[in-house]
C-alpha cells in the first residue's frame, strides 16, 4: 500500500474536455474495487506503471481554466504518470477539430451534445486490456467484471489515495504465478500465466505497440496466447488509442448505427466505412459515442473510481 503524495502535474487539453464526462463514463459502466469514496469533483485512478509495473494512484481535478491537475500517490516520477494519464483520458490527442466532425455529420453533432466534453477513456495499458479479453471470453459482462474485481482485490495491489483505498490489477509476476482462481475456467489461467510472462519479456510495451503500423501491431497482439482478432482490435483501439481507426468485429456497433442513421436494415462494415469518412480524424471516438448511445460501455472496465 502506498500513501506518499508526489508533486502535482498539470495537463492542458487541446480542444474541449470535461473530466466530469470521463468520470460519468467510468461510473456508468464499471468502477474499480475500492473502499471509501473520492471527494466531490475528483477522479481517482489506480494502475500499474508502464515500465516497472509498480502500483500507483492518481487524484485528478479540473480547474476553471479547464486544465487537469493531478496528485500522484506512489514512489514514481510524476512526469511518467502525467504521460500515462494523458493517454488514458485521450488528452494526448489534439481534439480541436472534434467539433468540426459534429458540424459535418448531424448524428455526431447530437452525440457531442449528449456527451458534452467527452473523450474516450482508454485502458490503462495493453497488458490490462489483454487480460480483460482473456477473463471476459465466454462470460456475461457483469460476471466477467466480478471476476476481475476479485482478482484485483485478492492478487492485485492496494493503493491509498488520501483515505480512498483502491486495488490496481495484479502485476505480471502475480499473473505468471497464478495457479487457479474461481471463475476462470478452461485454459484462462494458463493464458493469463503466459500473458504475465509476455509482459515481463517486454512484449506488451504499450508505447512500442502504439508506434507500430496497424497490421504489424495487430499481428503482434494476436501472437499472445488466447488473443484473437476481436481481442487484438480491442487492445489496439481502446488501450493503444488508435484514434482514427474502425473496429471490424463489433457487431453490436452495426445495430446502433442502424438506429442512429435510420437505416432500412442493419449495415455491414462496408457501410460503416462509408459513413465514417466524415468522422475523420476521430473515427474511433465516434464509435465509442455510438456504443454509449446504445447503452454499451464500449468494452470498458477499469481500476478507477469517481466522486
Amino acid at each position: 500500500m502506498s500513501t506518499a503524495v508526489q508533486p502535482a502535474f498539470e495537463i492542458e487539453p487541446l480542444g474541449d474536455f470535461s473530466l466530469r464526462a470521463s468520470a460519468d463514463f467510468i461510473g456508468a459502466w464499471h468502477e474499480a474495487p475500492s473502499e471509501g469514496a473520492a471527494g466531490g469533483g475528483h477522479l481517482h485512478l489506480a494502475f500499474l506503471t508502464d515500465f516497472s509495473w509498480q502500483p500507483v494512484g492518481v487524484c485528478l481535478t479540473q480547474s476553471a481554466d479547464a486544465h487537469i491537475h493531478g496528485e500522484v500517490f506512489g514512489a514514481v516520477e510524476p512526469s511518467l504518470i502525467r504521460a500515462k494519464v494523458a493517454r488514458i483520458l485521450s488528452l494526448d490527442v489534439d481534439g480541436s477539430r472534434w467539433a468540426e466532425v459534429g458540424r459535418r455529420d448531424p448524428v455526431v453533432g447530437r452525440l457531442q451534445r449528449q456527451f458534452a466534453g467527452f473523450r474516450p477513456v482508454n485502458w490503462s495499458d495493453a497488458y490490462e486490456a489483454a487480460a480483460w479479453c482473456l477473463i471476459s471470453t465466454r462470460l456475461a459482462m457483469r460476471q466477467a467484471q466480478g471476476v476481475k474485481d476479485r482478482l484485483s482485490r485478492e492478487h492485485g495491489h492496494e493503493v491509498d489515495i488520501h483515505g480512498h483505498r483502491m486495488w490496481a490489477f495484479p502485476s505480471p509476476e502475480r499473473l505468471r504465478d497464478l495457479e487457479s482462481f474461481r471463475g476462470l475456467f478452461g485454459r484462462k489461467v494458463e493464458y493469463l500465466n503466459r500473458l504475465g510472462e509476455a509482459a515481463l519479456a517486454g512484449e506488451l510495451d504499450t508505447e512500442k505497440l502504439r508506434a507500430l503500423p496497424p497490421d504489424q501491431c495487430l499481428a503482434a497482439l494476436k501472437k499472445l496466447a488466447g488473443i484473437g482478432e476481436w481481442g487484438a482490435q480491442l487492445v489496439r483501439l481502446r488501450a493503444l488509442s488508435a484514434v482514427d481507426e474502425l473496429p471490424t468485429t463489433e457487431r453490436r456497433l452495426l445495430a446502433v448505427l442502424r438506429e442512429a442513421y435510420a437505416l432500412d436494415r442493419e449495415p455491414d462494415f462496408t457501410t460503416l466505412e462509408g459513413l465514417a469518412e466524415s468522422w475523420r480524424p476521430y473515427r474511433m471516438w465516434v464509435c465509442v459515442c455510438l456504443r454509449r448511445m446504445g447503452g454499451e460501455g464500449a468494452s470498458m472496465t477499469h481500476s478507477r473510481a469517481t466522486g
